[in-house]
């Protein structure tokens, strides 16, 4: 009875996070901007969900190795401007700008819920994968024609310029940038992630 009510709970928050996916595509689709799929945080989810219903915790594992450190300073950044009307990082700065009520909370509904959600499915399913980076590693490498191709005037995921107001760019920063966040950021979520299942399994 214990794994049918987990399973079907893996179930439900599969769905749900492709459900994310599919209403966050819907709005890009309305607006007339659907390159932006390809930012790490608005295709993620559909990524979660199929991972998560088909038990892939070396996927599931990947991806919040991923989208972790980004998702953190979002949602820093926004509960600042909410609680202190004051963005540290500025990452956000272009949601409280946007009049459309819907797009803010789809927006935030996606960056807030997508990645604990996620965990949640890789407790319940409790399985170590300690070179899940690789599968972040493979994703970013997917990514990078598309960001390149639409240039900095998207900077799809910062790939190409800091989104964080007070990081300076310069020549060499997405090469930089590409290798600091895997070894400064991916690579160590990984290893935490592993941690923590050993002490919940």
């Amino acid at each position: 009875m214990l794994f049918r009510s987990k399973d079907a709970l893996l179930n439900i928050i599969g769905v749900l996070l492709i459900l994310f996916f599919v209403i966050r595509t819907i709005f890009l689709i309305r607006d007339g901007s659907l390159e932006n799929i390809f930012w790490l945080c608005n295709h993620a989810p559909l990524i979660f969900g199929i991972a998560i219903l088909f038990r892939s915790s070396f996927w599931i594992t990947a991806e919040i190795s991923f989208v972790f450190t980004g998702v953190l300073v979002w949602v820093i950044d926004y509960f600042s401007k909410i609680i202190f009307d004051f963005h540290i990082f500025g990452s956000t700065a272009y949601l409280f700008l946007i009049t459309n009520q819907g797009f803010f909370y789809v927006t935030s509904l996606i960056h807030l819920f997508s990645l604990p959600l996620a965990i949640w499915a890789l407790l319940l399913i409790k399985k170590k994968e300690p070179s899940a980076w690789k599968g972040a590693l493979v994703h970013a490498i997917v990514l990078t024609p598309f960001i390149v191709y639409f240039g900095k005037e998207y900077n799809l995921n910062c790939f190409l310029e800091p989104c964080i107001s007070w990081i300076p760019s310069f020549y060499l920063y997405p090469i930089i940038a590409f290798i600091g966040y895997f070894i400064l950021f991916v690579i160590p979520v990984n290893l935490i992630l592993v941690k923590l299942l050993d002490k919940v399994s």
